[in-house]
């Protein structure tokens, strides 16, 4: 066994441990602890916080490449359009870099798991090899064209229809039977913008416009919101729903009762301007949230500890734990990953990171949240991913 010392050892599942160690034995912990507990020896990553890597619930990684290239202007129909166009424009190449530049900056900033929504089967193979645990969402939209094959969803962690207004009912249905039955994930945008519920709940706006051009029916808008619309179609029970920044009270009941759980990105959406995020009313709803990075492209920098620091700015009255475990525990939980990523425990996947302790803090939780110090070093399956120590 390989014993691994750190000033605080912080497992996010169970209490602070200072001088604590680490037992890893292959690609599992084997024990938690104190120094004295163990009679090592050690490797000693020093004055630093050893915590589980972060787990990001919702990124585009072959999107990376496209930031500062599709500003917002005040239109969300109009950013979709222009990023269908920029697409079309880039190669099997320009989608490989773009990922590969996206794996770089989260191993960079500290993630170890994350679910990335890939746009096309080809993009699956971009990541097989990555330096971290990725898993793959095929994205299916068959508005305008036609979903991905079936041949390929085996292949994928889980399966993403785009959202309500780009997948009919039949291929969500249909994709939400095929993850349930098989333990897969099912995730999808919903309830993103004003001008999906404007479309949605009253047949209207400039979503509604755009979506009539490319010949989306509009039989099945004027009659409640997307989140009512995807319940009403059976595909809402366990989904993990991204964005919700448009929810009634009559949303947030139903997301409760289907076991749903909510990705929100903070700096995403600020890109977008979108309305007040109602984290309050989720968390009183019995609603989980747990954090994710979205795309470079709307903005962010696929950094959890910018998008814990940008979440606070809005909800400082959330304590700094309960946004670590938002990244840790909570989205682990959402990707049918509980008690094996986002904890450090015994049975637990090797995946840590140590993180320096700089500026004033309150407590430990707060040190790693708002510290602006580099991961020095990162663990991935009990083997050494990044060391900069």
């Amino acid at each position: 066994m390989n014993y691994y010392r750190s000033k605080y050892v912080l497992p996010i599942a169970s209490p602070l441990i200072e001088d604590g160690v680490v037992g890893v034995e292959g690609d599992r912990i084997a024990a938690v602890g104190r120094r004295t507990d163990f009679d090592g020896p050690f490797t000693d990553l020093g004055e630093r916080v050893l915590l589980p890597g972060f787990v990001n619930a919702h990124c585009h990684l072959d999107y990376t490449n496209m930031a500062g290239k599709l500003p917002f202007k005040g239109c969300f129909a109009d950013w979709i359009a222009d990023i269908v166009v920029l697409k079309r424009l880039w190669w099997t190449k320009d989608y490989a870099a773009s990922a590969a530049a996206g794996l770089k900056a989260l191993l960079r900033s500290g993630t170890t798991t994350v679910c990335d929504i890939a746009s096309s089967p080809a993009n699956l193979d971009m990541v097989a090899n990555a330096p971290l645990r990725v898993l793959s969402c095929l994205e299916l939209i068959d508005v305008g064209g036609k979903p991905a094959e079936e041949k390929f969803w085996e292949r994928c962690a889980g399966l993403s229809p785009h959202a309500p207004f780009t997948a009919s009912k039949e291929l969500y249905r249909k994709v939400h039977d095929f993850c349930r039955q098989r333990g897969k994930i099912f995730t999808t945008h919903l309830a993103e913008s004003a001008e999906e519920a404007a479309m949605f709940e009253r047949r209207e706006g400039a979503l509604y416009e755009l979506l009539a051009v490319l010949g989306r029916s509009p039989e099945d808008c004027g009659r409640g919101s997307s989140v009512a619309w995807l319940d009403d179609c059976g595909a809402l029970e366990g989904a993990l729903a991204v964005h919700a920044n448009c929810l009634s009270d009559d949303d947030m009941a139903r997301l409760a009762r289907a076991g749903a759980t909510v990705v929100h990105s903070p700096s995403s959406h600020r890109f977008y301007s979108h309305p007040p995020f109602p984290f309050e009313r989720l968390r009183a709803a019995g609603v989980p949230v747990c954090l994710g990075t979205d795309s470079a492209a709307s903005g962010t920098t696929l950094d959890l500890r910018a998008e814990m620091r940008d979440f606070l700015s809005v909800f400082p009255a959330v304590r700094p734990a309960e946004v670590l475990a938002m990244a840790t525990t909570a989205a682990a939980k959402a990707l049918n990953q509980p008690g094996v990523s986002g904890t450090l425990s015994a049975g637990s996947r090797a995946d840590m990171i140590a993180v320096p302790l700089t500026g004033a803090a309150k407590d430990v939780a707060e040190a790693v949240v708002h510290g602006r110090g580099a991961v020095s070093w990162m663990m991935v399956d009990g083997k050494v991913a990044h060391n900069e120590l």
